[in-house]
């Protein structure tokens, strides 16, 4: 009995890929932020590598991965993002099955920002020009150069936007008592009093694996061409 209640007021809430990707981009941020402010541009290189690897994957996870995980499922207009923040005061708030309206714009806006920064940096032109972007060959010095100061720019935005969600997650822990970094690591979360009944309504479902491995075959091509400025 006790068992059957777990798995019913526990849902499953975000799958495998999802959750990889996201400590994997944590860590992969970690590295390129460390390896850029200590000059190891040839480590930083290849963490941006991994990155745009990763940020590749969500996206096109974004279309074909687990329920949760959808850009078409947690992306929503104005009315509901101003109806979802018109309830932030509240704490009984139910849980929203996945991102709600208000975290999805800090998803979309992290993912477009770290896409941006690894962009400019693939055309980024190095002081020395030892450790320029691998696409640095098809601007001017001159504006990679300035793409390079763009580059560590946007990067600075980067984590102001960072440093904004991990406030948000304080925020949901201390005042509306909700645990968002745990289901990120075991992917379930508690299902709200009221609503047991409706767990198999709720109930996330896996998207096929070989979804995942085409995408990844695919996001490895583009990288490596990418690595090599499409020079085949």
């Amino acid at each position: 009995m006790e068992a059957a209640l777990a798995d019913t007021t526990n849902l499953r809430v975000w799958d495998l890929p999802v959750r990889a990707m996201h400590w994997l981009l944590v860590i992969g941020i970690g590295v390129c932020w460390w390896t850029g402010i200590n000059n190891e541009l040839e480590y930083h290189l290849w963490s941006g590598y991994a990155v745009l690897w990763i940020v590749l994957m969500r996206l096109y996870w974004g279309l074909v991965g687990s329920p949760t995980a959808r850009f078409v499922n947690f992306v929503r207009g104005p009315k509901a993002i101003l109806d979802y923040v018109s309830t932030l005061h509240r704490r009984d708030t139910p849980h929203s099955h996945g991102h709600n309206a208000l975290g999805a714009i800090s998803i979309v806006v992290m993912l477009g920002l770290v896409l941006a920064v690894v962009i400019l940096g693939l055309f980024a032109v190095d002081v020395d020009g030892l450790y320029s972007g691998p696409l640095s060959s098809y601007v001017t010095f001159k504006r990679g150069r300035h793409l390079a100061h763009l580059h560590y720019h946007w990067f600075n935005i980067l984590l102001w936007v960072i440093a904004l969600h991990l406030a948000a997650v304080i925020f949901y822990f201390i005042y509306k008592r909700r645990n968002l970094i745990g289901p990120m690591i075991h992917g379930r979360r508690p299902l709200d009093a009221g609503n047991v009944g409706d767990a198999a309504e709720t109930e996330m479902e896996d998207a096929s694996l070989w979804r995942f491995v085409i995408g990844a075959v695919v996001a490895t091509a583009i990288v490596y061409a990418v690595s090599i400025a499409f020079y085949f």
